[in-house]
This record gives structure tokens, C-alpha cells and sequence, in this order.
């Protein structure tokens, strides 16, 4: 059941994305440039003379509201039996597994450099 459910939302999904992407915004839309040209010729367009937007608004809200329930079904098909939810750091609590120690960062041991001061410059000159 959960397998089919996600097929049938994949499915959904790229529905409900292409028929956003279909429709025509402020600047004409996918469905303008994309498929034929500008909106200019003649009225025509690819769903006929005005016919694309009340289609696609909706194809787009019923593919927005089959997504918002194959989430929710999705959601309780995974669920598990039990009712509290559990990380797994908390079922290896549970079940008396090994617990470690957090590592400290390592810290290496830097060798003492010797600095060197320079010799003062012997100012040699003889008056």
C-alpha cells in the first residue's frame, strides 16, 4: 500500500508542478513561450482562446489537493506501531547498548620554538 501511494504521489507532484508551470503569469507564462510562440497571433495559444486558464486552475487545484492527502496518507502508512516517537539514540538507550564517550578535540603538543635574537651589530667603526 505504502509503495503505491508513492507512486501515486510522484505522480501528483509532477502533475501540480507542470500545470503551475502552465499557467500564464504576468509576463505570459510557460504555456506562451514555450509552446508556439508569443500570445500575440491571433488569439490562438495551445488550450484555444482564453480555455487554458480556467483548466488549469483546475487541474492545479485538484492536484493540490490530492498531494495534500497522499502527504497525509503517506504520513500514516509509515507510521509505526508505537505511539511515542523515537530517535534512534533513544531505542539504543532502551535496549542497554554500548554508550560512548563524546572524543576530546585533539590537542597536539606543540614544541617550544626557540627564538633567536640577533646579535647586536658590532658598530666596528673606528674614529
Amino acid at each position: 500500500m505504502e509503495i503505491f501511494l508513492l507512486i501515486v504521489h510522484v505522480i501528483v507532484c509532477f502533475v501540480l508542478i507542470l500545470s503551475i508551470l502552465m499557467q500564464p503569469g504576468k509576463g505570459g507564462g510557460l504555456s506562451g513561450g514555450a509552446f508556439g510562440g508569443g500570445m500575440s497571433g491571433g488569439g490562438s495559444s495551445m488550450f484555444g482562446g482564453g480555455g487554458a486558464v480556467p483548466i488549469l486552475t483546475k487541474v492545479t487545484t485538484y492536484a493540490g489537493v490530492l498531494f495534500a492527502l497522499t502527504c497525509v496518507s503517506l504520513w500514516y502508512a509509515g507510521r509505526s506501531s508505537d505511539a511515542v516517537a523515537q530517535t534512534a539514540a533513544e531505542r539504543l538507550l532502551e535496549q542497554g547498548g554500548p554508550v560512548q564517550t563524546v572524543p576530546q578535540p585533539f590537542n597536539p603538543v606543540t614544541p617550544a620554538v626557540e627564538t633567536q635574537t640577533p646579535a647586536p651589530a658590532d658598530s666596528g667603526k673606528t674614529n
